[in-house]
């Protein structure tokens, strides 16, 4: 696992959250166990998670002829970028039997440990409680979408991000839960098994903002394993689904260039077009440097043309 975290002033935080565990305290402790991380291409071409907790407004997005609706059914606020960790967790152990050739099915079994070591997240007794309000968010949060898997025809069809879930037992002593079942929608079901997903890096879990998260999906879903991606910033600002203003999203994305720690992708903002690239970390050929010395050319030309005719 690499890790980009940069040593900056103690009052700014990093982009990435310090590993909470060693490696001493990973173990097989479920029937499959998730060597690399995969999530679902549709999630993270449109914001089907929200940003912030007890988010329950209605929101739509469109793009070409894709529409996404999201909303919640519970009152309880729609799932947030955070619970999608058990939506990646559980699309993972899928993959992981799929690959393994082992019997799949909707429904994948589970330990919260096993979950909140592979996650990067706390594993007290406060978590537990966490882990079942966020199953309650996933099941209560209803997409509706016109997004498909299937090559006969098209159609709009309307799921919760989960179907059901279930605590199979409870224990006494460290482990305050035992088992969980999660039963996924047919409709993520089909997308993994006809590989709708891309591998995502392990660092994933440990950045901190949520909007950040949701950058770094993006980049992942467009950039992919090219050298880089530009996208314009109000159209970054569209597919995340932020409800903060413009202005103050551009001002997000200037400090995530400044701190530029984000897994895999290095950021870049142009003040001058307004438009934000990201650079593959993982791409150090001659012919990517050279791409790279050659945009950085374009940019300071351009930059040189709008100041003399500002004159």
């Amino acid at each position: 696992m690499t890790y980009h975290t940069k040593k900056i002033g103690k009052h700014n935080l990093t982009t990435l959250r310090a590993p909470k565990h060693n490696q001493l305290e990973f173990f097989i402790a479920d029937e499959v166990e998730i060597s690399t991380f995969r999530d679902e291409l549709a999630s993270m071409e449109h914001p089907f998670f929200a940003l912030k907790g007890g988010d329950t407004k209605v929101r739509e997005y469109k793009n070409g002829n894709v529409t996404v609706i999201v909303r919640s059914l519970a009152g309880i606020g729609l799932a947030t970028i955070f619970d999608k960790d058990i939506w990646i967790y559980a699309i993972s152990k899928l993959q992981e039997a799929i690959n393994s050739r082992k019997p799949i099915s909707r429904t994948i079994a589970f330990t919260p440990y096993d979950f909140f070591i592979t996650t990067n997240r706390d594993k007290g007794g406060k978590s537990y409680k966490e882990l079942e309000n966020a199953l309650d968010r996933l099941s209560g949060t209803r997409i509706t979408t016109n997004i498909f898997y299937s090559e006969e025809k098209q159609e709009t069809i309307g799921f919760g991000l989960i179907d059901s879930w279930r605590i199979l037992e409870e224990k006494k002593g460290k482990l305050d839960i035992g088992m969980v079942e999660v039963t996924l929608p047919d409709w993520l079901y089909q997308a993994i098994t006809k590989t709708k997903v891309l591998k995502i890096s392990a660092d994933y879990f440990r950045i901190r903002k949520a909007i950040d998260r949701r950058i770094y999906e993006i980049a992942r879903k467009h950039c992919g394993s090219q050298h880089e991606f530009t996208i314009c910033l109000d159209k970054l600002h569209q597919k995340t689904g932020s409800s903060r203003e413009l202005r103050k999203f551009r001002f997000d994305i200037k400090q995530l260039t400044k701190i530029n720690d984000l897994p895999d992708y290095e950021i870049l903002f142009n003040p001058t077009t307004d438009k934000v690239t990201f650079k593959n970390r993982n791409q150090n050929t001659p012919e990517a440097e050279a791409s790279s010395k050659q945009e950085k050319g374009k940019r300071a030309i351009h930059k040189i043309k709008n100041n003399l005719l500002k004159r």
